[in-house]
């Protein structure tokens, strides 16, 4: 088992000495961001016979697409579908099965109708990390009330009752607001529950003693197959991917994890 959580070193019960019935929540704002910072996590635990459950804020409306065939649907109504069917294939590759929209009824607060959060958009700020965008629609998800965020989340956790949770770190990898602001609600919602938060690192240059690094190992391939599924998002070129934008990364080796202990 990868998290110390999701261990019972003094009972020899499931895999490993895993817990009976372990269950780990991540928490992400767009399509893709779960393949990019935890998609060998999620291959690696489905394997292992954990629970694995996804929540994603938005249905990334307002991204970019790769140049291509598909880059008409740039700015139309019909990307959020096409990225849903991006998502559900890439999770097919991962392994994992339990996929939530934050807002939709599987996701919402009892005491809430059902809603939509909408992707903020973002754009590129003179450090070099992404900033709000100014014409943010009114449901964007980084102008929600936090408390209402946060409730939502609550509520899967009430469903699932995960043993440790999974998000980004405070400054949102890259620092768009979507992400600050799940980051923002699972900081609460550990607060709230007594669940234990492990946030991405997101240069394994930043590993640093404690940290759990989960290397891509036998889930590499699953990982590049649920990338590949991506595709209004990146292309796959070899070890690299080439994002929408033209942007050249390799993916790393191992994927990093920090538990959260406040600012």
């Amino acid at each position: 088992m990868v998290f110390p959580e999701l261990k019972r070193p003094d009972v020899d019960v499931g895999r490993d000495g895993g817990i009976p019935d372990a269950t780990i929540l991540l928490l992400h704002a767009h399509p893709d961001d779960e393949t990019l910072g935890t998609g060998g996590l999620m291959a690696r635990l489905a394997a292992e016979r954990v629970r694995v459950v996804l929540v994603t804020a938005t249905r990334g409306e307002r991204g970019e697409v790769v140049p291509g065939p598909l880059k008409h649907l740039e700015g139309t109504a019909e990307l959020a579908e096409v990225r849903v069917a991006e998502l559900d294939a890439a999770m097919r590759e991962l392994g994992v099965t339990d996929h939530r929209f934050l807002g939709a009824a599987d996701a919402r607060a009892s005491t809430r109708a059902p809603r939509r959060y909408s992707d903020s958009g973002m754009t590129w700020g003179a450090s070099g990390f992404a900033e709000a965008a100014p014409d943010a629609p009114s449901d964007a998800f980084s102008l929600a009330p936090l408390d209402e965020v946060v409730d939502d989340v609550l509520s899967v956790i009430a469903d699932v009752h995960p043993h440790v949770l999974v998000s980004y770190d405070a400054r949102g990898g890259y620092g768009h607001p979507d992400h600050v602001r799940m980051h923002d609600a699972a900081v609460a919602a550990a607060e709230r529950s007594g669940l234990p938060l492990y946030t991405i690192v997101p240069s394994a240059a930043e590993a640093e003693g404690g940290d759990v690094v989960v290397p891509l190992g036998e889930y590499r391939a699953a990982k590049f197959r649920a990338l590949a599924a991506h595709r209004t998002q990146l292309s796959v070129d070899g070890d690299d991917i080439v994002l929408s934008g033209g942007q050249r990364q390799p993916v790393r080796d191992v994927e990093v994890f920090r538990r959260w202990a406040g600012e």
